[in-house]
């Protein structure tokens, strides 16, 4: 636990701390993800590798605190899920890739709010709900992508 925090250069103060870090990977990880294996199903295996080359590169800008990317990328993968649909490319993963991008920006400019607030304020409560509400979100946005078999 100790190695996360010294490669995410992040002082922690609380234990919501980990968790925000750990679902702000993990969003990260599974939006880059799921814009790769849709570019990998449709054959577009030079897009595939671009995608994963960014998925570093977002690595390195979360671990650099270079919050900007996750406001960009947020932006570009929407265009890519939207622009995906003329190519073929299964619907599912590009609405799951621009799902978790939305989820990493929030998380991004929610730990920026989170840390500027004052020690009597509950941050731990906010944390706490607010990874909820994101989690429930998360969930029923692939529900209704199953639903609609998206993938």
């Amino acid at each position: 636990m100790g190695v996360l925090f010294k490669w995410y250069n992040a002082r922690v103060h609380f234990k919501e701390d980990f968790l925000i870090i750990i679902s702000l990977i993990f969003s990260s990880i599974v939006s880059v993800g799921s814009f790769a294996w849709g570019f990998f199903q449709a054959d577009f295996e030079n897009l595939t590798r671009w995608m994963i080359a960014f998925g570093l590169f977002w690595m390195v800008a979360q671990w650099q605190k270079w919050r900007w990317v996750s406001s960009v990328w947020v932006v570009c993968a929407v265009l890519i899920a939207i622009v995906s649909l003329w190519f073929d490319v299964i619907f599912g993963w590009m609405f799951s890739g621009a799902l978790f991008a939305l989820f990493a920006w929030d998380l991004t400019e929610f730990w920026e709010r989170i840390k500027l607030l004052p020690p009597r304020e509950d941050a731990k409560g906010m944390t706490r709900r607010h990874l909820i509400r994101i989690g429930l979100l998360a969930v029923s946005g692939l529900l209704i992508a199953f639903m609609f078999g998206w993938f």
